[in-house]
């Protein structure tokens, strides 16, 4: 309730509030439409349901979604389901994508044969171009094959009608320096906070300073501009030190570095694998126009050292 009264003060604040994708879609037709984890499901704009059935002899297993109007699709995103670490098998591998204006004749826009994009983690997105596009009103995906066995399970699917572009950052500040006279090793040159803004995986931000928490870095959009998603990357060794990973922060935007708008928080969250060099995505909870971006990290997986090789805006 009170992260719901959060909200709902931003957006009375004139904050635009984030919709899950540019292109809402409603549920047409799916294998095992109804139940707690039917098919529609698969578009009620919420990570913690799924679509997940086992149910072989009903195979290839489809999804009919409406956009509503007639919509050139140039990206679709998969969201896998909450528990896919533990079930990578149920991710497809194998599907098709088709367009339609009167849901008789369909047209192929995509098709895959093995493909293993799909990683084994819970309620993430991965975004696919489709190989043809159209102007078309519903879309059609037809599952094929999963990782392993017959049991398929996807949070969401979502429509894009254009592609989201990157927002050229630049390192304006952060709290964080080393402390004389420690028995901590101290950040270098090469992994201090401005190494989140670079352009390059291999290398780091990466910091033990307790006294110094939550460690903040602030990035400078350039203008005033609505951030619709941003991503954290693992760093180069981070297999070998996932405990480094945050799992508590806080986005906020400003355009004085003064007033500052909470636009995220995330009190416990585990996305961040034990994977080098990994881009993972996020959706503010608000949005609006800012030039100025803060990220608060308050909590990490185990112990004190921060490390990220890279932060990222998208509009």
């Amino acid at each position: 309730m009170k992260h719901l009264l959060s909200l709902l003060i931003l957006a009375s604040s004139g904050i635009q509030m984030l919709a899950q994708a540019d292109i809402r879609p409603t549920f047409v037709g799916g294998t095992i439409p109804g139940g707690s984890e039917g098919a529609r499901m698969i578009c009620d704009g919420k990570l913690s349901t799924k679509w997940c059935i086992d149910e072989p002899d009903q195979m290839p297993y489809f999804i009919i979604l409406d956009a509503g109007r007639q919509l050139g699709i140039v990206e679709y995103g998969l969201t896998t389901g909450d528990d896919t670490n533990m079930y990578p098998e149920r991710n497809p591998v194998m599907w098709r994508m088709s367009g339609s204006n009167d849901q008789q004749t369909w047209t192929l826009l995509d098709d895959r044969k093995n493909d293993r994009s799909l990683p084994a983690e819970g309620q993430q997105e991965y975004r696919f171009k489709p190989h043809a596009t159209g102007q078309f009103r519903y879309y059609r995906f037809e599952f094929l094959r999963m990782a392993g066995g017959s049991r398929i399970q996807l949070s969401e699917i979502n429509l894009y009608d254009k592609v989201q572009t990157p927002i050229k950052l630049a390192f304006v500040s952060t709290n964080t320096k080393a402390a004389a006279q420690t028995g901590r090793r101290r950040p270098t040159i090469a992994e201090d906070a401005s190494m989140v803004a670079d352009g390059f995986l291999h290398t780091k931000w990466c910091i033990d300073e307790p006294s110094q928490m939550p460690y903040t870095v602030t990035l400078d959009a350039g203008s005033q501009t609505a951030v619709s998603e941003y991503r954290f990357c693992t760093a180069d060794d981070t297999h070998s030190y996932p405990e480094r990973n945050p799992i508590a922060w806080r986005m906020s935007g400003s355009n004085d570095q003064q007033a500052w708008t909470t636009l995220d928080e995330q009190t416990s969250n585990r996305r961040l694998r034990d994977e080098n060099e990994q881009e993972y995505r996020f959706k503010p909870h608000a949005t609006g126009q800012f030039r100025y971006y803060r990220f608060e990290f308050l909590r990490m997986a185990e112990g004190t050292r921060l490390q990220l090789s890279e932060i990222k805006l998208y509009k």
